[in-house]
């Protein structure tokens, strides 16, 4: 591994010192590991089966494998190696996309903003997390029976239902969805629609502004949430 070389790659893209000291450990591990069970092959000179039998590898040692892909597809990014590049990422959105089907649902109180007293109104009918808020608010007649079931306003239940469909998107969670709602990017399908670069200007302003997160969202983030958003079925009626 040409290590000082994907150092100023990663600097580039402006990476902390301690992403960068784990893309370097947990590449150096992928690296270790074709050295004694690939005999004869380094990182350039990898297979895409050589990266499915690492990543079993550590699957045996209990090992979650997402850190791993992320900082090897970053590494075949830097050496502009495609194949391998595109299949440490598929694996990479594979694993998130399975972990989310056993993630538990948000819950309500996780979002930051949402009122306690409509939590608890809510709660009080059985609803307490955005899987909940989802199941009862997909189109304009189930909110309206909601709003009179729970007694939340329309415009705040419509709001929770916007909040709910948003965290669809992996990574987008009770902070980062208020910043994207604030940011008036309130539904998937306005996601979607962005360019990368542009759906991080308009939150970049709004954060500065308002002072939601501590850092600003990067592009890559964005640019997942994008793809992410673009792939996502319709489930809620606007």
């Amino acid at each position: 591994m040409n290590e000082e070389g994907f150092r100023v790659f990663l600097k580039k893209q402006r990476r902390s010192q301690g992403t960068i000291e784990q893309c370097v450990r947990l590449t150096g591990e992928f690296e270790a590991y074709l050295s004694e069970h690939r005999v004869g092959r380094g990182l350039d000179e990898a297979h895409p089966e050589d990266l499915e039998a690492f990543v079993l590898w550590k699957k045996k040692q209990r090992k979650s494998v997402n850190s791993y892909l992320w900082a090897i597809h970053r590494y075949y990014e830097y050496t502009s190696n495609e194949p391998m590049r595109r299949m440490a990422n598929d694996m990479r959105q594979q694993e998130i996309a399975t972990g989310r089907g056993r993630r538990r649902s948000l819950k309500l109180k996780d979002i930051q903003g949402v009122a306690a007293e409509h939590i608890e109104k809510l709660a009080a009918i059985g609803i307490v997390d955005v899987e909940g808020v989802l199941e009862a608010g997909r189109t304009k007649e189930e909110r309206e029976e909601l709003s009179r079931g729970s007694g939340v306003l329309l415009d705040e239940v419509m709001e929770l239902v916007k909040l709910a469909d948003l965290t669809r998107i992996v990574d987008i969670k009770g902070v980062r969805v208020r910043l994207l709602y604030e940011a008036g990017v309130d539904t998937v399908e306005k996601v979607s629609r962005y360019d990368p670069e542009g759906l991080r200007e308009r939150i970049v302003e709004v954060n500065e502004e308002r002072q939601i997160l501590k850092r600003h969202p990067t592009l890559v983030e964005t640019r997942y949430w994008v793809t992410q958003a673009k792939a996502l079925q319709k489930v809620v009626e606007y």
